[in-house]
């Protein structure tokens, strides 16, 4: 029997442990236990999702819109206000029959943790190396010592969270706000549940404008009262599988700024590429590492394109923005020549599969959804000459 450990109780090692547990449901080979430490407490700033962790957690929990025993909230996509400069207002929507959700991770965390999929052990002390388990992922949150990770590129830096003075819950979907100094989430939250005073944050780069300008700004454009400050590093670890049995994920293995809502999705994808690929021996290290490691460069070429096109404020932060250089990883040039004709990758493009191939968690219209609302493709001569040799 293999046994997987997961070392976190957070929402990154519940989300793994209960996928893991989840998807070797039947197979008597398998176990699973969670390692959690209570005297660490779980984060309570609310998270938005992409379809992932909804189908996951209906999947396993039988969680359901009628009972929402996680007080979670509907997505059904991101509001985009006063980014670039040709709308006012973009929305970025799933599809019609999919919706993703708002949650509290605390309130998740009791739910996972008391499911009985997998067995759960509270200790304050524990050691990697003298845990006896064929694999183990590290769930364990930031690292102290950044020096074995890489930079991701990214001009947010921190972030001011606030309680709203209104009912958030008025929308369906995320808010993402353009500012002055970056930009300002609102994730629709029952005032019940312990993220209210959380879901509103401001977020900005510390080395441009100070927290006591940030502060002012925040107040002044939205009816909060402040409640907690965040400074953060965006990153990726170098190497997301070390000895082949131990594996990386949730804040462990990487770190990038809230837009587009890309976390919980990527602890589920990194659970899959390790758990359905890496254990069963269908892929080796190297190419189950390389694909992690893609996929987040991905995530991070396609937040940074959205500060590309700037916003309706002409600023020191927006200056600065446009100004990082835009390296786009991998097959993105592809994406945005195939989302000029279609809304999918054509399967004899990409090896014979029939469905949507995604870059990163994004689908071909995604890509377009976000081009068509920042420019025109007709006045677009740069974004014209992108793939065209590629397209046809």
């Amino acid at each position: 029997m293999k046994k997987i450990t997961v070392v976190g109780g957070g929402n990154a090692g519940c989300l793994t442990a209960l996928y893991c547990a989840w998807h070797g449901k039947g197979k008597t080979d398998t176990e699973v236990e969670l390692i959690h430490n209570p005297d660490i407490q779980t984060e309570r700033v609310g998270q938005a999702t992409a379809l992932e962790a909804p189908a996951l957690l209906w999947g396993a929990l039988g969680f359901n819109w009628y009972d929402n025993n996680i007080n979670a909230t509907f997505k059904s996509g991101i509001l985009y206000e006063g980014w670039g400069k040709v709308k006012d207002k973009l929305f970025h929507s799933f599809p019609a029959d999919n919706m993703a959700m708002h949650y509290c991770p605390w309130e998740m965390q009791a739910k996972v943790l008391t499911s009985g999929h997998f067995k759960v052990k509270h200790t304050n002390t524990y050691d990697l190396d003298k845990i006896d388990s064929d694999y183990i992922f590290d769930c364990r949150g930031k690292p102290k010592d950044y020096s074995e990770y890489d930079e991701l590129k990214n001009p947010i830096n921190a972030c001011i969270l606030g309680k709203p003075n209104w009912n958030t819950c008025r929308e369906k979907w995320s808010r993402h706000v353009a500012t002055p100094n970056g930009w300002t989430f609102v994730i629709p939250t029952y005032k019940k549940s312990p993220s209210h005073d959380y879901c509103v944050g401001y977020c900005y780069n510390s080395k441009i404008t100070k927290k006591k300008d940030a502060e002012k700004n925040f107040q002044e454009m939205f009816d909060v009262e402040i409640t907690k400050h965040l400074n953060f590093k965006n990153y990726v670890a170098k190497e997301p599988i070390i000895d082949g049995r131990i594996f990386l994920n949730g804040n462990r293995l990487f770190f990038l700024e809230p837009l587009e809502s890309t976390a919980s999705q990527a602890y589920t994808q990194v659970s899959r590429a390790i758990f359905n690929h890496y254990i069963p021996g269908r892929n080796t290290t190297k190419y189950v590492s390389n694909y992690i490691k893609g996929y987040i460069k991905e995530l991070e070429t396609f937040v940074l394109w959205h500060y590309q096109f700037g916003s309706k404020y002409d600023t020191p932060f927006w200056d600065y923005a446009k100004t990082l250089r835009f390296e786009p990883h991998g097959d993105f040039e592809k994406y945005i020549a195939y989302s000029k004709i279609s809304d999918c990758i054509p399967e004899e493009r990409y090896g014979g599969r029939t469905q949507s191939k995604t870059y990163g968690q994004w689908p071909p219209v995604s890509i377009k959804t976000w081009h068509e609302g920042m420019t025109k493709y007709k006045d677009d001569k740069e974004f014209n000459s992108i793939g065209e040799s590629t397209a046809t």
